[in-house]
């Protein structure tokens, strides 16, 4: 078992002297005045870590208070209004947290080893939030109109690839043609790069037989789920052991098929398509692949992977805010994901490694440890005598 984790060792993954470095980089601070990339940063750190729900006046209160002011670096009499945060995360260079973002991730590998013995496991899948019109001018139209014959909500998509549970491909989509998943999750795929000891794992949203061929030339080994088809071709069946059956399924065959591409054209490259039946339910469910050196038993065990980025979204919604936006235009909400996904990575690997069960008490046992930490650095600068401090010095 791993040592224990601190909110210290992953605040060293976001030191101060990488977001300056990344700083530089981006020019972020480019005609800044009060709010800084780092500020901004971490006003946004701790608003997403509060349990009030995020807003732009909650983050006016998050900055004015002293713990904000200490673990900033923001002088007692600064103050900030709401209209200039939410001005600011419309003009901030997204690309300083899209940085960071990557930069975290790369640092927190070592943290997180998921995978099979041979695989690493990437999951994608997407989901959507409706706004109202009046508030997201530009996003995909869906649903029913209104009375007066208008969509009078907008949508926007986030497409996501976890690699070993963690976040690492990131995609927004505002335009139409993103709606279906055949566009959205393809393209996610097919615009990452995918090793050879990986396997990516999507739902039945993406379903174009145009698609797997290309996952297939491109070597990029995947396991999903099928809707009953008969458009296709069977090549030969392989043996299985009469009992052959996981926790949840029972494997009833395994089989090398052609697939029919829009009905008429056959795809010459073959797949495997594994017959199973729900030992609950007793519904019949087809999955698809075109790995051959593990079992039909392993492979299923795989796909269930993908129920991971459903507890992923349900955990950055109900628990990181991320039902809601600080600024609607593309670019603060690009921020707000490049954050949501960055504290994300920060309270998966504390509760990971500190074997949490509960997102809710590990993001409650971080903000306590997060909160000591700046006490203890508090302490220290003061010698024991908080007076001392201009942060409490109230002559």
């Amino acid at each position: 078992m791993q040592n224990k984790v601190t909110v210290g060792s992953l605040l060293k993954l976001i030191d101060k002297d990488s977001l300056e470095l990344i700083a530089i980089e981006t020019n972020v601070d480019y005609k800044a005045k009060k709010l800084s990339g780092e500020v901004v940063f971490k006003l946004i750190l701790m608003s997403i870590l509060d349990d009030t729900k995020v807003s732009l006046r909650i983050m006016e209160k998050v900055f004015a208070s002293n713990m904000f002011k200490f673990f900033s670096g923001v002088e007692k009499s600064q103050t900030v209004k709401f209209s200039s945060i939410s001005e600011r995360l419309s003009i901030i260079n997204e690309e300083y947290f899209e940085k960071i973002f990557e930069n975290i991730f790369t640092l927190s590998k070592s943290y997180f080893k998921e995978g099979l013995d041979l695989y690493n496991i990437r999951q994608f899948d997407s989901t959507s939030l409706s706004l109202s019109s009046k508030l997201l001018k530009k996003g995909m139209v869906n649903g029913l109109k209104n009375k007066n014959g208008e969509h009078s909500k907008n949508q926007i998509k986030f497409t996501i690839g976890l690699y070993n549970n963690l976040p690492l491909d990131l995609n927004f989509h505002n335009q139409q043609n993103y709606l279906g998943e055949d566009i959205a999750l393809g393209e996610a795929i097919l615009n990452t790069t995918i090793s050879d000891n990986e396997i990516v794992v999507f739902d039945r949203g993406l379903k174009k037989r145009k698609t797997f061929k290309e996952f297939n030339d491109r070597n990029i080994s995947f396991v999903t789920r099928i809707n009953p088809t008969k458009s296709i071709k069977i090549l030969e069946t392989n043996k299985l052991s009469p009992d052959l059956e996981t926790e949840t399924l029972k494997i009833l065959s395994d089989q090398k098929v052609n697939l029919f591409h829009e009905k008429n054209f056959l795809l010459k490259e073959p797949f495997r398509l594994i017959k199973a039946e729900s030992k609950k339910t007793t519904e019949i469910l087809f999955f698809l692949t075109n790995i051959d050196d593990l079992g039909a038993d392993e492979i299923t065990s795989i796909y269930r992977k993908r129920w991971d980025i459903e507890v992923f979204f349900k955990f950055i919604k109900q628990h990181l805010h991320f039902k809601h936006f600080l600024n609607y235009s593309e670019n603060g909400i690009k921020v707000m994901m490049y954050m949501t996904m960055i504290t994300a990575i920060l309270l998966l690997i504390y509760k990971k490694i500190n074997e949490i069960k509960s997102y809710k008490i590990a993001k409650f046992q971080f903000v306590e440890e997060l909160n000591m930490e700046i006490i203890k650095e508090i302490v220290v600068i003061c010698d024991g005598d908080p007076s001392k401090s201009p942060l409490f010095n109230t002559t």
